[in-house]
């Protein structure tokens, strides 16, 4: 029998250290710290939140940006001169003849020539490939068909399926200058503004009305009025003032007889 001097380890038990399985807890994750747990929770919850403000800012931002088109300086000063000339006579009788045209992104005014649905505008209000929305002041609304069109002077004949709607006479008659004169149209996402101003001196080598009605995004396709209440011209745009002059800007119109003169249709359906 061999002494055990301690220096000897029996097989088996050489076999059970080196082989042992390790125990159950070792596989396991370890628990995470209640204040780390804490820590990241409200870390996922301060991105959710600032994501949820960063969006509503934006959406804060549209808004107001829609409401200072509508109610700033400009937009005040339009819509006051407009109340201001609530009572004329001309303006009355002519205002239920003035359309609010959309086609695509992009927004303009025309008016009614004929009791059954003819239009004018400009080309630039309704050359854009999708459908002509055309909304009257009594809230209906037509899907327009592009009758023809001039680039050159930037016009359009639109007509949709009306019966016995309101419009306005046309003239061909050369405007003076001084003539007192009146612009209806839909400016800066208002609608039905009427503004009163006076005709320019002519410049030579342009075939077009210089008017002293302020002019702005909109008001693209409104007619020019005269005293008779005939339109004598199409707004189209207007100058814009250079810094070493101390010019204002001006409306620019395309007058009727030159309308006439390239749209054979209009002699017919102005009778």
């Amino acid at each position: 029998m061999t002494k055990d001097d301690g220096s000897n380890i029996n097989k088996k038990e050489v076999e059970q250290v080196e082989y042992e399985e390790p125990p159950l807890e070792a596989f396991l994750e370890e628990e995470e710290d209640p204040k780390d747990k804490e820590k990241r929770r409200k870390k996922k919850r301060f991105i959710y939140t600032s994501v949820a403000v960063l969006l509503s800012f934006g959406l804060l931002f549209q808004v107001f940006a829609v409401w200072f088109d509508l109610f700033n300086i400009d937009s005040l000063r339009l819509r006051q001169a407009s109340e201001q000339l609530s009572e004329d006579e001309i303006v009355n009788q002519s205002q239920d003849a003035v359309v609010l045209i959309q086609n695509g992104a992009s927004r303009g005014t025309g008016f009614v020539i004929s009791a059954d649905g003819y239009i004018l505008t400009n080309d630039h209000v309704v050359d854009n490939r999708g459908g002509v929305a055309v909304h009257l002041p009594d809230g209906q609304s037509y899907m327009a068909e592009r009758v023809t069109r001039d680039q050159d002077l930037d016009v359009a004949l639109l007509k949709i399926e009306g019966e016995e709607l309101p419009y306005l006479t046309l003239s061909t008659e050369k405007s003076e200058q001084e003539d007192v004169i009146y612009v209806i149209g839909n400016p800066l996402l208002q609608a039905q503004i009427a503004n009163k101003g006076t005709m320019m001196e002519e410049r030579d080598g342009y075939d077009v009305l210089r008017i002293s009605n302020p002019i702005y995004p909109g008001h693209s396709g409104s007619p020019v009025i005269n005293e008779g209440g005939e339109v004598v011209g199409v707004v189209y745009a207007r100058t814009i003032p250079t810094f070493d002059n101390n010019s204002e800007s001006v409306g620019l119109a395309v007058p009727m007889e030159a309308i006439f003169n390239r749209i054979e249709q209009l002699e017919q359906i102005s009778k």
